[in-house]
């Protein structure tokens, strides 16, 4: 993998380029990516548990929205830590594999509450 920076109008773009390798570890890799599925599901769950729902009525209708709002802070440092220490206590393989875990299910989550919150308009 390598990167480049390209500068246009006076702002930074980042640029990253990535090729494949071949491998014959398949039986070897397979353990290892069904665990980090797994994880990005126990976070999900635990980010799950942390929501409750508010209900709004619509502007100008009979209609009321469900929206999705968080009982804890769940972008502190402090919640981001304690859930990666907990994930990293029965993790075998190495720790930014539970640091990417974290960041694609709050991607996933992120992703999911603006497509809510957007259908509410």
């Amino acid at each position: 993998m390598s990167g480049c920076a390209l500068i246009k109008d006076h702002r930074v773009f980042s640029v990253l380029r990535s090729y494949s390798l071949e491998h014959e570890l398949g039986d070897e890799l397979l353990p290892l990516l069904l665990a980090h599925r797994d994880v990005v599901n126990r976070i999900l769950e635990e980010l799950w548990s942390h929501i409750e729902w508010k209900k709004r009525k619509l502007p100008g209708k009979k209609q009321w929205r469900l929206l999705p709002k968080y009982k804890v802070d769940i972008h502190s440092k402090e919640y981001k830590k304690k859930l990666r220490d907990s994930l990293l206590q029965e993790w075998p393989y190495a720790a930014h594999w539970v640091d990417s875990a974290i960041k694609t299910a709050y991607s996933i989550f992120k992703s999911w509450r603006k497509t809510m919150l957007k259908e509410t308009g």
